[in-house]
C-alpha cells in the first residue's frame, strides 16, 4: 500500500478516535492529542498500540469513578444519615437502635474484631428525642419537635457525626463527651467479651453475643416498648436476641413459638450511612482505645496505647521477642499462638 493511503489512513482514524474522545471527557482528549504528536515525525503506530492507549485511559477512567465512589460514601451528610431512621420514625417506629463492631477482620474496626489483643467492644446507641428537635428540617412532623436544651456547638458537633474510622481522635472524643454529657437525649450500652472468651467461642460468636447484650440492655434499662423498636447492626449478620427467653419460650411439644421481641436487621457500612450506628461506633472505638490505654500502663513494652491490639509490624516483633500476655493476648490467633 503507497505511503501516502496508509497515512490518510491513519488521518482519518485519529480524527474519529479523537471526536469519540472529546465527547466523553475533555481531559482525555487533550492527553489523546498529546501523545499522538509523533504522527508527523514517525511512522503511524500499530492497532495494537492505538488499541492499548485506548484501554489504558478506559481503565483510568475506572479507577477514577471508583475513587470518587468511595469518597462520596465518606462525605454523607447528616441528611443522608438520617434517611433510614427518619423513614422508621415514620412507620412507626420511634426508638431506632444502633449497634457496631465491624466485620472486616483484618481493618482498624471500630470495636477490635480486627485485633490480636484485648476484648471486642460492642456499643449500642439510641437517640431518645425527635431528630427534628435536635437537628431542625429533618422530620416535617412539627408536632415532635420539643425544646431540647443543648449547646449550638454540640449541635455542630454532631452534624459532623460519620464513620469514626474517618474521624480524627479528637473529633471522636469530642462527640463521646457529648453523647455522654445528655444522657437523656443519647441512651448508649457497651458489652464485651474477653480475649479469652474470644480463645473460648471464637470471635464471631464472642461478637454476636456482645451485639445481643448490647442491644438487650439498652431496650430493658429504658424500658423501652418493644412494638416501637427497631434496631440495626453493623455488618453482615444480625445477632440472635433474647437467646435464653426464646429457649425457655419454645416448646416443641406444645408447637408454642418464641415471641420476636423487635426487628434487628444487618447493615453492611451501617456506620458511614445511619446516623445511630456512627453514634455506636464512635462509643466503640473511644471505649475500647481508653481501655487499651489501660493495659498498657501495666505493660508498656507492647505498646498498647499506640497498636490498641492490633497486629502491627512492631506489636508482632514484640510478641517474638518477649512473648504473649495472657489474659490479654487472643492466644488462639495465628500471628500469637505459640508465643
Amino acid at each position: 500500500m503507497p505511503l501516502f493511503d496508509t497515512t490518510a489512513t491513519f488521518i482519518v482514524l485519529l480524527v474519529i478516535s479523537y471526536t469519540i474522545i472529546s465527547s466523553s471527557n475533555h481531559h482525555y482528549a487533550s492527553a489523546f492529542v498529546s501523545s499522538c504528536s509523533f504522527a508527523t515525525k514517525s511512522k503511524p503506530p500499530s492497532i495494537h498500540q492505538h488499541v492499548h492507549f485506548m484501554m489504558g485511559k478506559s481503565q483510568q477512567q475506572q479507577r477514577h469513578n471508583k475513587g470518587n465512589k468511595r469518597n462520596n460514601k465518606k462525605k454523607q451528610s447528616l441528611e443522608s444519615l438520617l434517611e433510614l431512621e427518619t423513614d422508621l420514625n415514620d412507620r412507626g417506629f420511634k426508638y431506632v437502635i444502633g449497634s457496631d463492631v465491624s466485620y472486616r477482620w483484618n481493618a482498624r474496626d471500630s470495636g477490635g474484631a480486627g485485633c490480636i489483643a484485648g476484648p471486642v467492644v460492642v456499643a449500642s446507641c439510641c437517640v431518645m428525642e425527635p431528630y427534628s428537635s435536635l437537628f431542625g428540617g429533618v422530620s416535617s412532623d412539627e408536632s415532635t419537635k420539643a425544646d431540647i436544651k443543648i449547646s449550638q456547638s454540640a449541635i455542630d458537633a454532631l452534624s459532623k457525626v460519620n464513620d469514626c474510622k474517618i474521624l480524627t481522635s479528637t473529633q471522636r472524643q469530642e462527640i463521646y463527651d457529648i453523647i455522654a454529657q445528655y444522657p437523656d437525649i443519647f441512651a448508649i450500652t457497651t458489652a464485651e467479651r474477653s480475649a479469652q472468651e474470644i480463645d473460648d467461642l471464637n470471635l464471631l460468636r464472642a461478637t454476636q453475643l456482645a451485639f445481643a447484650e448490647s442491644i438487650e440492655t439498652l431496650v430493658e434499662q429504658h424500658e423501652l416498648p418493644y412494638e416501637q423498636c427497631y434496631a440495626i447492626v453493623d455488618g453482615k449478620i444480625s445477632p440472635k436476641l433474647y437467646a435464653d427467653q426464646r429457649e425457655e419460650e419454645s416448646d416443641m411439644l406444645t408447637h408454642k413459638a418464641f415471641t420476636k421481641r423487635f426487628s434487628v436487621r444487618p447493615y453492611v457500612n451501617g456506620d458511614a450511612n445511619v446516623f445511630v450506628v456512627a453514634l455506636a461506633s464512635i462509643v466503640a472505638r473511644v471505649t475500647r482505645d481508653t481501655m487499651m490505654k489501660e493495659v498498657h500502663e501495666l505493660h508498656p513494652e507492647y505498646n498498647f496505647d499506640e497498636n490498641n491490639g492490633y497486629g502491627s509490624k512492631s506489636h508482632i516483633e514484640v510478641l517474638h521477642r518477649i512473648g504473649s500476655l495472657e489474659g490479654i493476648h487472643r492466644m488462639s490467633f495465628k500471628q500469637v499462638s505459640g508465643r
